[in-house]
């Protein structure tokens, strides 16, 4: 038991350099943000990345679900800006369609014209908020020599 508490105490550590937890932080909140991610996906990827999982978790954990709302109009808006289609179509044909099933899900008129958009969106929206948490927590955690033990 004492060697397990010992792992898990290592596995969330948070006493690391500010670019691990400012990018575990971004990572989790990047992932938060993109609808169907989770704490699992980012504590792998924050593992394989080796940054720091606890500031991940956080991040995913403070985003996670209802951020995604929170962000679905703009980023149906950036989705409708680069596949030059309107927005708010894109957001009623996505409530209309979400009832069918995965039969219709993956059909080619739903994922081209509907998903595509939305997916990318997401991407491009998640990635900005992302990018700004990870410089401002980045240089809080440099400059104000903020220290985690």
């Amino acid at each position: 038991m004492h060697q397990l508490k010992t792992f898990l105490k290592q596995f969330f550590l948070i006493n690391d350099t500010p670019h691990k937890i400012a990018g575990g932080a971004a990572l989790g909140i990047f992932l938060g943000i993109t609808p169907g991610e989770g704490v699992l996906t980012t504590l792998i990827l924050a593992s394989i990345f080796r940054l720091n999982r606890l500031s991940a978790t956080a991040g995913v954990l403070a985003t996670n679900m209802w951020m995604t709302i929170l962000v679905l109009p703009f980023s149906a808006g950036v989705g409708a800006f680069i596949f030059k289609t309107n927005a708010k179509d894109l957001i009623n044909n996505f409530h209309a369609t979400y009832h069918l099933g995965l039969k219709f899900f993956f059909s080619k008129i739903i994922f081209l014209d509907l998903l595509l958009p939305l997916i990318i969106g997401f991407v491009i929206t998640a990635g900005a908020i992302a990018l700004v948490f990870y410089f401002l927590i980045y240089f809080l955690l440099k400059y104000n020599k903020i220290e985690f033990k």
